[in-house]
């Protein structure tokens, strides 16, 4: 679906393409591994090239973020997702979002306020919506990214730490911020089968998130990895195996092939 190949943008570029409305959200399934039924799915930026197609968001975050375009982009992406989570709850199908927000908007002290907002505007409840922060791109001024986090946590919003064990503040992220869920990344998921130490950090990374924290693993496309990541005891599993990214809330209908993956 994704061309990996990587493109020389320009500002320009991006700039243009937003204007073009050319940047869309996909939405992935995250399935509860007990029943096999998706409650949530994470908003996955993409870009839908009119020559190349869609584009994973590896060859335009970067660029839109020095751009200084994060902010407009990830509130129009979100606008995207709200309306397609509107036309989804008229079949009478609640979900709730998912959506990872660059640490750069984060640290400015009226984001949350701005969400917010947003969401009001919508009539979307707070408490359905999972703020996703990467771990690796906690910026030097923390102090304002755990602000803005505590304040939308007291507004009822979820929040996730991504791709959880690729950075170095791991623990100091889990103690200072409010968090309610933990992403383990995909490569320790990838590397169940083959890598001892990946194994027993995986097992150590689930003990640890039993201090009230959900957890979701990333990246199961076996059913080995299935079988042992519920085995371990993760609450949530994600990745192909259990349902690809689709261009609106087409992946509810993932629910059955979930659960036969399952079984």
């Amino acid at each position: 679906m994704e061309s990996h190949q990587k493109h020389q943008w320009t500002k320009d570029d991006v700039r243009t393409a937003m204007r073009r409305n050319e940047f869309v959200p996909f939405f992935q399934p995250k399935i509860d591994l007990a029943t096999g039924i998706s409650s949530c799915v994470e908003m996955l930026a993409r870009w839908d090239h009119p020559e190349l197609g869609i584009l994973p968001p590896s060859q335009f975050i970067k660029l839109i973020e020095s751009a200084g375009l994060i902010d407009e982009f990830t509130d129009n992406l979100f606008r995207q997702s709200l309306v397609s989570a509107a036309n989804n709850a008229m079949t009478g199908k609640d979900i709730g979002i998912a959506i990872n927000f660059s640490s750069l908007t984060l640290q400015d002290p009226q984001a949350p306020r701005r969400i917010c907002s947003l969401l009001n505007e919508y009539g979307f409840p707070f408490d359905q919506i999972t703020i996703e922060v990467t771990e690796s791109a906690t910026p030097e001024n923390f102090s304002s990214v755990i602000k803005s986090l505590t304040t939308l946590r007291s507004q009822g919003f979820k929040i996730s730490i991504d791709d959880f064990g690729t950075g170095y503040s791991s623990l100091k992220l889990l103690s200072k911020m409010p968090f309610t869920e933990l992403k383990i990344d995909r490569m320790f998921v990838a590397g169940i089968s083959e890598n001892k130490k990946l194994t027993g950090i995986l097992e150590s990374i689930v003990h640890l998130a039993e201090l009230n924290l959900n957890t979701v693993a990333e990246g199961i496309e076996t059913k080995a990895q299935l079988d042992f990541i519920r085995k371990l005891g993760c609450n949530v599993g994600q990745g192909f195996y259990l349902g690809s990214p689709a261009r609106g809330f087409e992946v509810m209908n993932v629910t059955e092939d979930a659960r036969l993956a399952m079984a």
